[in-house]
């Protein structure tokens, strides 16, 4: 009885303890609540809410579900939500507002992520402003990332118990620190970031206040700024904003004697903050990437012997420098330096033992005599070593790895090494960069036994002429491997092919290897970015590529590829970047194509045939490129429809029909729309000047028929900005970000600085000047013009075409345009090249040509021009061949002297005036020559006539018998008399 009753208190407790395990039945229902809000309000998917939020199964702990952490392993009260990344932006909506009534659920919450949603404002219909007020355990909340203004401080205001509020990268402006945010005197850290807060007020209350970011505003002046800070303050972060002080704005920041951290990194200060020298307890100091100069050696040996971590980094420092002024930085472990001015040059100091050991040194342009500081011997706790623009010479420094053990990363790219030496033991080094160097030998045949743990090698940019090493199959974990423009030859190593399972890109662009691509029994399964262009790969690609599924970028281009595109190219489903131009490629372009969401495809100089494909997906397509193949057919409308694309080139191909069958989206982005040198007859379509953004047009060399659309004026040509378009891709790797939280000392091989571009910069070749030239990156960005040469097209050149100031590049030559040249060519400043020859331009070549100073080539030869050239100026440069076909022309550079010519025509029109007085006097010499002609016409006609045999000349022959015998009669007739 007693075993049966103490049975049933332990069942009783345990169901007790049971209930009391996991999260509140309240808090559950409101977790479910706040997803079906999120859900149906946002449109949040299923799977970012996480399906563990399940309302199928009611025995679930909400404390387990993902996103959830509630007060203690064994359940209670909710005290964390991570809720970021979750609404996506939607431009249906403009106000995408968050009610904040759904969060009262949970009275123990502390902290709260909604960073990376889009929310516009914050609302509550029940408590108003005062929703927080309900969260009184609240320490933490994280809007980072969303379109908050200045209003959500209403809200903010009430939530007294923060301790970090980060708000960075909203919309916030004006004045800092905004009315409200004062109230939260308890705040230990705030983040403002990537706002455009612009003016200050001193700082009254929050005296707590000890981590504080303001990077990436709009502040201008230091002086005001530095008078509002707390002296709690132990981080400052004031990067990336507009800064620029006297002495005084020094002062102020200098007085904050608790500062540990200070970023000032990337504005316009050109003084040195000498009274930094007062601060004992600052560790992290950044100045990089201002305007400073002066005195290196004093600034630096009167800064505080607690710095750990110095940045000096692309300033304008110029003269010399002593590595012996950092003596009495004992702690030292990061030190950078450089100058944008040139170099700086390094004192000799061979004997100096320094008290540090460094965890990172970073040199740029500076002179070290060609040889590594000597005082880096005695450094043995290295992990990040970059030395570059400084013409270092001789071979690589193998003896700095040798003393390092735990070396991660050494970057000497841009300087003179001639040779490469490894370690003769194992290191575990994961960053090497010896680019643009001048080594000549070939490869280490055991750098890949030597580095097994490499992740990034860069060893572009040299003259290496050998093969690529088998033993780099050992690198399990590289990541990025550049060998591009270099001599390598001879086929990828099996080993290779197989063992280097973990690179996500590899670029062995310029070189002359050859073989096939890839081989089944390759295994580079990571792989995103593939650069194989020019080189002498041939054959038809091959299956193993396959095994590369995530593929993102693949450029081929320039090689000796042939056969056709495979179908399976249309499995890479992640590919937005497409390149196989000048290949011997051939047949019709696979449908699969649809499949990808491409960014940019290029074709080019093949011999792709058929009709240019009408179902590619153009929802992210930028750049289509399939021009110098053998298309035919007409251009698919829903080309010009894409929202995103910005290029189209389809140049000599066969391509005839219409252009712009239906209306253009009004939302085109397209910059550059070439179409020359095609078989189109029709008229240009007045709906092309919808395209009103474009900057550069060729439909140069097709038969275009009728005038010119006087629309023409309204386009862009350079009227618009195009600072978004055709920039090249960035690579980031984790290992490679740059710092921006100056507190983190704990320093890996991340410090790296390298600038991988990943999609080049984009080209185009366009017809100015007489020739071909190409252009790209930034230039491209602020080449416009306009090819209408070598078509049919006829009546005058638009009025409007002279008000595109902004064009440099016009073409109407081998046209039928008749008209003359308007004074208000004038207007177009920027004008470097125009050439109207071949034409049936007539009048006089305007004076006002000569103020076009940036005209560099002119033409006009071919015309029906009169009158005098304005020979001066600039236009002194132009020879007489662009004036040439012109009769009535005269003046310099022609022989024609204008006195003689007016001479003459003078003498014409006196002779035509006696003409005229004599009242038809026929000139019997063209009498006789007309009446001639006529007779031998008629003569040919009717002999012609009389050779076919028909009834009618079979009747004329008859009539011609029955005279000559009435003839023959009456001859006979009067003889007999």
């Amino acid at each position: 009885m007693t075993l049966v009753f103490f049975m049933t208190v332990s069942l009783m407790l345990q169901l007790q303890m049971e209930g009391c395990v996991g999260c509140l039945e309240t808090e559950r229902m409101g977790l479910l609540q706040l997803k079906s809000y999120l859900k149906n309000g946002f449109k949040v998917e299923e799977e970012s809410m996480m399906r563990s939020w399940s309302h199928d199964d009611p025995s679930s702990d909400c404390c387990h579900w993902k996103r959830v952490k509630c007060k203690d392993a064994a359940g209670g009260h909710v005290v964390h939500l991570s809720l970021d990344g979750l609404i996506p932006a939607n431009p249906e909506l403009e106000n995408q507002s968050l009610n904040l009534s759904f969060l009262h659920s949970f009275p123990q919450l502390q902290s709260l992520d909604f960073s990376d949603n889009k929310f516009s404002d914050l609302f509550d219909p029940i408590n108003g402003h005062k929703s927080f007020q309900k969260l009184q355990k609240l320490r933490t909340l994280d809007f980072y990332n969303n379109r908050l203004n200045n209003s959500v401080f209403t809200f903010l205001s009430e939530a007294r118990s923060l301790r970090t509020l980060n708000i960075s990268y909203n919309l916030l402006d004006g004045v800092f620190p905004p009315i409200g945010l004062e109230n939260l005197v308890e705040l230990e850290v705030l983040n403002l970031a990537g706002n455009t807060f612009n003016h200050v007020k001193p700082i009254q209350d929050m005296l707590m206040l000890q981590d504080l970011d303001l990077s990436g505003n709009e502040f201008t002046d230091l002086d005001r700024l530095g008078a509002v800070f707390p002296s709690s303050l132990h981080v400052l972060n004031l990067e990336y904003n507009q800064l620029s002080s006297t002495p005084k704005g020094y002062l102020e920041i200098c007085a904050l004697m608790n500062l540990r951290e200070l970023n000032l990194r990337s504005n316009a200060l050109t003084n040195l903050p000498y009274c930094l020298g007062n601060l004992s307890r600052l560790r992290t100091l950044d100045l990089s990437r201002n305007q400073m100069n002066g005195a290196l050696f004093s600034f630096v040996s009167a800064l505080p012997s607690t710095l750990e971590y110095l940045s000096l980094f692309e300033n304008e420092f110029n003269g010399s420098f002593c590595f012996s002024s950092l003596a009495n930085h004992t702690r030292l472990t990061v030190f950078t330096l450089s100058s944008r001015l040139g170099m700086i040059q390094a004192q000799d100091e061979n004997s100096w033992i320094p008290p540090f050991q460094l965890k990172m040194l970073k040199l740029k342009r500076f002179n070290l005599g060609s040889a590594i500081p000597s005082f880096l011997a005695h450094q043995h706790d290295l992990r990040s070593i970059q030395i570059i623009y400084s013409q270092l010479k001789g071979a690589f420094p193998v003896w700095l790895v040798q003393n390092n053990t735990r070396l991660e990363a050494i970057i000497l790219n841009n300087n003179l090494l001639t040779e490469l030496r490894l370690p003769r033991l194992v290191h575990g080094l994961q960053s090497l960069d010896v680019s643009s160097n001048r080594i000549y030998d070939s490869l280490p045949e055991d750098i890949g036994v030597v580095f097994p743990h490499l992740k990034f090698m860069n060893f572009s940019s040299n003259h290496n002429h050998g093969t690529i090493p088998s033993s780099m199959g050992e690198m399990k974990s590289l990541d990025f491997l550049d060998m591009s423009s270099n001599r390598l030859y001879g086929q990828l190593p099996k080993t290779f092919l197989r063992g280097c399972y973990s690179l996500s890109v590899l670029k062995l662009s310029s070189n002359q290897l050859h073989g096939k691509v890839f081989p089944r029994h390759a295994n580079l399964t990571s792989l995103y970015w593939l650069f194989l262009d020019g080189n002498s790969f041939d054959g038809s690609l091959e299956e193993g590529l396959l095994k590369s599924k995530y593929l993102r970028l693949l450029d081929l281009s320039d090689n000796s590829f042939s056969g056709t595109l495979p179908f399976w190219i249309g499995k890479f489903l992640n590919l937005s970047y497409l390149n196989v131009s000048g290949n011997k490629l051939k047949g019709h372009l696979p449908h699969q194509l649809q499949n990808l969401q491409l960014w940019i495809v290029d074709l080019s100089h093949n011999s792709f045939s058929g009709s240019v494909p009408r179902n590619l997906d153009v929802n992210y397509l930028r750049q289509l490129r399939l021009d110098n193949n053998e298309f035919m057919g007409s251009v698919p409308s829903y080309l010009f429809k894409a929202k995103e694309l910005q290029m189209l080139d389809l140049r000599h191909n066969d391509l005839s029909g219409m252009i712009l069958g239906t209306t253009i989206g009004k939302t085109s982005k397209l910059v550059v729309l070439l179409l020359g040198n095609n078989s189109f007859q029709t008229r240009i379509p007045e709906k092309l000047c919808q395209l009103s953004n474009v900057g550069l047009l060729d439909l140069s060399h097709n038969k275009f028929k009728g005038a010119i659309p006087s629309c023409f004026g309204k386009m862009s040509f350079g009227a618009q900005t195009y600072n978004d378009i055709f920039s090249p891709g960035k690579l980031g790797f984790p290992f490679f970000q740059s710092r921006s939280d100056t507190s983190a000392l704990d320093l890996v091989a991340g410090e790296v600085e390298v600038d991988i571009q990943v999609i080049p910069e984009t080209t185009v070749n366009f017809l100015s000047k007489r020739r071909y030239e190409t252009y790209q990156g930034d230039i491209l960005r602020y080449m416009y013009g306009l090819d209408l040469s070598s078509n049919q097209l006829s009546g005058e050149i638009p009025v409007g075409v002279w008000d595109l100031k902004y064009i440099r590049s016009l073409n109407f030559s081998s046209n039928r345009l008749i008209g003359s040249i308007p004074d208000s060519i004038s207007k177009l400043k920027n004008l470097e090249s125009l050439d109207l020859s071949n034409n049936k331009l007539h009048g006089n070549i305007p004076p006002q040509l000569a103020d076009l100073n940036s005209l560099g080539y002119f033409n006009v030869s071919y015309n029906n021009l009169s009158g005098e050239i304005p020979f001066k100026a600039h236009l002194v440069t132009f020879d007489e061949k662009c004036y040439i076909g012109n009769p009535h022309l005269c003046g310099l550079p022609t022989s024609k002297s204008c006195n003689l010519e007016r001479a003459t025509d003078a003498s014409v029109s006196n002779r035509a005036k006696d003409e005229e007085e004599a009242g038809g006097v026929i000139d019997m010499v063209w009498f006789y020559w007309t009446c001639g002609a006529v007779y031998v016409t008629t003569l040919l006609a009717l002999f012609a006539f009389l050779c076919i045999d028909s009834s009618w000349s079979r009747e004329w022959f008859y009539r011609v018998d029955l005279l000559v015998d009435h003839l023959q009669r009456f001859k006979d007739g009067f003889i007999g008399n």
